[in-house]
């Protein structure tokens, strides 16, 4: 399934895999959070290089901010903030080696920080975030994102995940500069139009809540947040199989 070319870090696996999982989330859903925990923990090493479908199943995170939740858009606008500056630059062998390491969750920074703010989500959930405005939030993401894939990251033991695209410019001021808006207006951020991108996905598909999963293109209520090992295993048996 497609994503823009500005948001494809957002997807993890073999680009050329013949299934696709999307998982709608959103940040401060509880259920989300146990969805991707799960998936990380054992749908991931069904897929990886050691795992029995090994190259067969893409997943694709679809940030999907649910309007009763306050706070999620202003996470929505970081998690794509992190994808936007996770994208590959440089020569075509630099760019190529790039997506190869976006392909793997370990590696890519989008991945890696969507963990992080399911981790810290209870920080923004209605009650304890009622007397924060957004800029205080938006500050409270960007050092989130430094602690978690900047210079001494927290999580990568130490090894930075993500870096500002233009030299000398440190990474908390270049997610600053995506998440800031202006005093003048009503346009919003500079990730705004990604947030609306993600939000027109799931509407035009009939996404209602999170988290939903969507397999080869259709919606797959049979695939729980509360899928284990085992039921992980079933479902790709019968949906995989010999393919």
């Amino acid at each position: 399934m497609a994503l823009p070319p500005g948001l494809r870090a957002l997807a993890i696996g073999d680009p050329q895999a013949p299934h696709c999982l999307e998982l709608y989330v959103d940040f401060t859903c509880p259920f989300s959070k146990k969805q991707l925990s799960g998936v990380n923990e054992h749908l991931l090493p069904l897929i990886s290089t050691s795992g029995e479908y090994n190259n067969k199943v893409r997943i694709l995170l679809r940030p999907y901010p649910q309007p009763w939740h306050s706070t999620s858009p202003l996470l929505t606008e970081a998690a794509v903030a992190v994808a936007r500056l996770a994208k590959p630059r440089g020569t075509s062998s630099e760019y190529e080696a790039e997506w190869q390491k976006l392909c793997n969750a370990e590696e890519n920074a989008a991945w890696v920080f969507a963990k992080a703010l399911f981790e810290e989500q209870e920080k923004y959930f209605d009650g304890p975030a009622k007397n924060k405005n957004a800029d205080q939030i938006r500050a409270e993401l960007a050092s989130l994102v430094i602690s978690t894939l900047g210079e001494a990251p927290r999580v990568t033991k130490g090894r930075p995940l993500l870096q500002a695209p233009e030299k000398g410019l440190p990474l908390g001021q270049a997610i600053k500069n995506l998440l800031r808006v202006e005093k003048e207006g009503n346009a919003g951020s500079q990730v705004v139009g990604d947030v609306k991108w993600c939000v027109k996905m799931g509407r035009q598909n009939g996404i209602h809540v999170t988290p939903t999963a969507v397999w080869d293109g259709l919606v797959q209520p049979a695939i729980s947040s509360s899928f284990g090992a085992e039921e992980w295993k079933k479902f790709l048996d019968e949906q995989v199989g010999g393919s």
